[in-house]
């Protein structure tokens, strides 16, 4: 991923973001391959199977540099001159070079030092030695890094460059331990391209996503400096454990198995379930069928280094069956749980040693709320809500047990009110927000992202496992725009990968507003045909034209300006999302367009009718090309131009009603943004905070950290509070005020979303963002990616007014606010005044 010099140097924000190391200043030049040296890789031949695998995916990687394969040895008596030396320092071979060490074992660090004629055969030793096997790996990978070799080089084909001679200058460097213990990725909804592609294009042996896949997937998350993996559970793809040889692999490559929220005890239910044989999924009329299942899996994967998820919900992700209320389903859990833990106890040790996780997803956390009663060593999964937000987090007393918590979070989901299965579009300041705020309540256990079919999450998976290992890094809101910064420019060069940070950035922002797979203002389950948007005709709807016309315009202007060996990564990492994103959202807009002019303009009835249908084929010659051409056809079949088969992924239907269409961009008295305060008033330090990214303004303003507490003050004299000057030229007999916000949830079950809003010195009313399961509130809010509350307020006269709000509640992050006539709508996207 490093740009490379004659000496191989290494972006300082880069390195500190992955790497995470306490660099001493000694450093040394290690030849790797010069026209006099060619160094040698050693590894302890009686070290984990990982050591082996990591030794020759760095020989290959250094031919991919230099196009010398270093010779891999396991005997020192065969070394000389330079050699690389791989091991866990605690191995025979690390101590011949390093000595005993008496440290006690870290998590998953490592140690890189240059040592000069270590004996009399070697002349120069670069080690890594690992406290563990993984740990091993990650400095392995940081090597590979370090010579220009991306995590990448084969996900999204992103090429080294070719050097002929590689000098490294090494420093000393001990790495610290990953600040989330457990990090992966959750394979989901793999219908729609891993499942077809393995099948078809890269694991047609096997016909399906088998062991060497998995294998794959796998380097890829050790290269990330990731560990865990839930399997692709979709009835298109058979069990993890159906391939034995799958097992196999997550063992060589020292990968912690877990499993979704629905799969209890490492099981499959959807392919392993029969139900014809076994009789009905319920713990209530057939728990000796139940018990049984779970048990052969425990027995059969009691060496297995893996997270156990406890409870019970229906075969695919629906709730529990029998279970006829909450009550009953509560108590049901606890004998569950109780019967799950004795089968741990039974086959594997203490349960208390063995990692498990209860995921509170969707009608889980109401059982969990309800009362249920959970071993303390247990971790709490905590997920989001499908789009982004997490639901609840870790009080003061839950931040006390023994097994912490952790998170399940989405980039890509299929279900009510629309998917996303398309596009990965989830914005990295709203990950980043969403993920430091479970960090600073306790949840550093475990990280699982839902990445769909990984492609094309590349970034977004990127960008997750960064922050998962080290979320102290991210501390500065705009954290996020070095971090892509970084990652464009080592793959594409300094001057251009500052132009496409600007453009990925660009498409973030746009996707914010509305996501792409969302244009056609529909939903699904049940599915409903597509509508017109609520952009308006004559201002909104040919402004977001103007900006997807622009970032058109600049890919294919810096496309041919790209080299002929970067061009695939280039296709796949920017061309692909966003001229996809940019074809569906003029399909729709200039729909809207079509439908405006259908009863008075023939002409321009019949121009946008066409512009409707080049764009849909647009995305149809998109995603052929990814499919068939890129990369000599390696990825057939990995995109789909249609994902379930979603209306919004149709030829738009014209003859739809336009009663509801917005022609005039609807008018407001007062627009301010909420970060644009005229004064402050007894915030904890550091807050009110602007969040770069987040919202329509780009700036949203956070109110509290996520560890306060609630203040409920009837007199309001001890809360934070923000403060807004400003006139009106005539008096407004009825107005309104709107205040907008982040769509996300209360921190935990403690608190709500509350704020008090005054005018001048009149009544505080109070206001609450907090939504409830899968309410029509939630729904919109989700899909137009905004809250938003109004109050009817008296007349307000002609002069000058304050408006004040106060702060009751944490986690509430602020957008604008308007002021309009009652009743008066507002713009979709940010208002004029």
């Amino acid at each position: 991923m490093f740009k490379q010099f004659v000496f191989l140097s290494i972006n300082i924000f880069w390195f500190c973001q992955i790497q995470s190391a306490n660099a001493q200043h000694d450093s040394a030049l290690f030849e790797v391959v010069t026209s006099t040296e060619k160094a040698s890789i050693i590894y302890d031949k009686h070290g984990s199977p990982l050591d082996s695998i990591t030794a020759h995916l760095l020989a290959s990687d250094i031919e991919r540099v230099s196009g010398y394969l270093p010779k891999l040895i396991t005997d020192l008596n065969l070394s000389s001159n330079n050699a690389i030396v791989i091991g866990n320092k605690q191995s025979a071979l690390i101590q011949s070079f390093l000595g005993k060490d008496n440290s006690s074992n870290e998590w998953e660090t490592y140690a890189i030092q240059v040592l000069e004629k270590p004996n009399s055969k070697i002349d120069k030793a670069l080690v890594i030695a690992g406290s563990d096997a993984r740990g091993t790996a990650y400095g392995v990978f940081s090597i590979s890094e370090k010579i220009g070799v991306s995590p990448w080089y084969w996900w999204a084909d992103v090429p080294p460059k070719k050097q002929k001679e590689l000098v490294l200058k090494i420093e000393n460097t001990q790495s610290k331990s990953p600040k989330v213990k457990y990090r992966g990725i959750f394979i989901n909804d793999e219908d729609w391209g891993l499942q077809p592609w393995a099948k078809q294009t890269f694991e047609p042996e096997t016909g399906d996503i088998g062991p060497k896949t998995y294998a794959k997937v796998f380097e890829l998350l050790l290269r990330l400096r990731a560990n865990s993996i839930w399997p692709a559970m979709h009835p298109s793809t058979k069990a993890f454990f159906h391939y034995p040889e799958n097992v196999k692999m997550a063992e060589k490559y020292e990968i912690v198995l877990g499993s979704s929220h629905a799969e209890p005890m490492l099981r499959n239910n959807v392919d392993e379930w029969e139900h014809d044989t076994m009789g009905d999924f319920n713990y209530f009329s057939n728990k000796k069928g139940v018990l049984d299942y779970w048990e052969d899996r425990v027995d059969e994967a009691k060496n297995v280094n893996g997270i156990y998820t406890l409870g019970m919900r229906g075969v695919h992700d629906s709730g529990m069956e029998g279970a006829k209320t909450t009550a009953g389903a509560a108590t049901m859990l606890k004998d569950i749980l109780k019967d799950q833990r004795a089968l741990i106890k039974k086959h594997i040790g203490k349960p208390e040693s063995v990692p498990q996780v209860f995921t509170v997803y969707k009608e889980v956390l109401d059982l969990y709320d309800y009362g249920l009663e959970l071993p303390d060593d247990v971790t709490l999964m905590w997920t989001d809500d499908n789009y982004g937000y997490i639901r609840r987090l870790s009080n003061s007393e839950e931040r006390k047990r023994s097994g912490g918590s952790g998170v399940y979070y989405h980039a890509s989901y299929w279900g009510r009110p629309h998917d996303y299965l398309w596009l990965s579009t989830t914005h990295p300041a709203l990950i980043r927000e969403e993920m430091l705020k479970a960090y600073d309540t306790g949840a550093d256990k475990i990280w699982i992202l839902n990445v769909g079919d990984i492609k094309p999450a590349e970034y977004t998976m990127q960008f997750f496992m960064d922050l998962a290992f080290d979320p102290e890094k991210f501390r500065e809101p705009a954290s996020y725009k070095a971090h892509m910064l970084s990652f464009y420019q080592d793959i594409f060069g300094s001057v251009e990968g500052e132009k496409i940070t600007a453009m990925r950035n660009a498409y973030y922002n746009l996707a914010w507003i509305r996501k792409p797979e969302f244009m056609g203002w529909s939903q699904t389950e049940p599915t409903r045909p597509t509508q017109v948007t609520e952009f308006s005709i004559k201002e909104e709807n040919p402004a977001r034209i103007a900006t997807y016309q622009s970032l058109t315009a600049q890919v294919k202007k810096l496309s041919p300006t790209i080299s002929k060996e970067n061009q695939d990564a280039f296709f796949q990492l920017v061309s692909y999302p966003i001229l996809g994103a940019a074809a569906m959202n003029k399909k729709y807009l200039y729909r809207d367009l079509q439908v405006y002019h259908h009863n008075t303009n023939e002409k321009e009835f019949e121009k946008y009718r066409d512009s409707v249908s080049f764009y849909h084929n647009k995305i149809n010659e998109l995603t052929d090309h990814y499919n068939q051409e890129i990369a000599s056809g390696k990825w057939n079949a990995i995109m789909h131009r249609a994902p379930r088969g979603l209306p919004v992924f149709k030829l738009p239907d014209t003859t739809i009603e336009t009663t509801n269409q917005t022609v005039e961009t609807p008018k407001v008295e007062i627009y301010k943004a909420v970060a644009d305060y005229d004064n402050a008033s007894k915030f904890e330090k550091e807050f009110p905070k602007k969040l770069t990214g987040l919202g329509y303004t780009q700036n949203a303003l956070q109110v509290a950290s996520a560890t306060a507490t609630s203040k409920v003050d009837t007199t309001f004299k001890k809360n934070a509070s923000l403060t807004y000057k400003f006139n009106f030229e005539e008096a407004i007999q009825k107005p309104q005020i709107t205040i907008t916000a982040i769509p996300n949830h209360p921190i935990n079950g403690d608190q709500k979303l509350r704020l008090g809003i005054q005018i001048d010195k009149g009544d505080i009313n109070l206001i609450d963002f907090k939504t409830s399961g899968r309410s029509e509130t939630w729904k919109l809010n989700v899909l137009r990616n905004q809250a938003r509350k109004s109050i009817e307020l008296e007349e307000l006269s002609a002069g000058k007014h304050t408006l004040t709000i106060y702060v009751i509640d944490p986690g509430v992050i602020l957008d604008y606010f308007v002021i309009t006539q009652s009743g008066n709508p507002i713009p979709y996207t940010l208002p004029k005044n």
